[in-house]
């Protein structure tokens, strides 16, 4: 029924893997995808807004959004739907990076991106950091096809995911009955 997506998904790592990789590009790649490991990236970046006193409220819906996509996304998606990396299901795809020791489906590293974008951006005090990290999250759902650790259908999944848990954070903070100082906030 779905077998068109593999098709395209597999033909755009074939393509990915035979036009655009060089050992430059591979080695900075590489260095950046890790960046997402354990949703580090996102758990400092996360920290840093909680210690400033001025961006708290957002930090505090950054850690939401990302403890519901880990129960989400890894908890829950990946052993539902078991997909099998691409370079276990084609032996012609040559992952960049050491094996990863969960599913495929879907990309927890741009689901965990994705979720921290949504309360930066919502927030007024902090939209301008929150543009500079969707550049990031985009790059980082990129390296995970580029190094062959996921299919396209998986990063575009772990998109939809990470907004899902981002704007549900952002509800649970309004829920809370958190308050920011009026006007300065679009959370609430």
């Amino acid at each position: 029924m779905f077998s068109w997506i593999t098709d395209l998904d597999i033909n755009i790592l074939y393509y990915i893997q035979g036009h655009f990789r060089n050992e430059l590009l591979n080695s900075i790649v590489k260095v950046f995808t890790s960046l997402g490991n354990y949703g580090l990236i996102w758990i400092l970046l996360t920290i840093f807004l909680l210690v400033c006193k001025k961006t708290r409220k957002t930090g505090i819906v950054c850690a939401i959004a990302l403890i519901i996509d880990l129960v989400i996304c890894n908890g829950i998606l990946k052993n539902i739907f078991a997909r099998t990396r691409p370079y276990d299901a084609y032996k012609d795809i040559r992952c960049l990076i050491e094996p990863q020791p969960d599913y495929s489906f879907p990309s927890g590293h741009t689901a965990s991106s994705f979720a921290a974008v949504v309360p930066i951006l919502a927030d007024r005090n902090t939209r301008r950091l929150g543009i500079v990290v969707l550049v990031v999250a985009i790059l980082m759902a990129l390296s995970r096809i580029y190094v062959c650790v996921h299919y396209p259908s998986d990063v575009l999944a772990g998109v939809i995911v990470g907004i899902f848990c981002g704007v549900l954070a952002c509800m649970c903070y309004k829920m809370k009955g958190y308050s920011a100082p009026k006007n300065k906030s679009i959370i609430h």
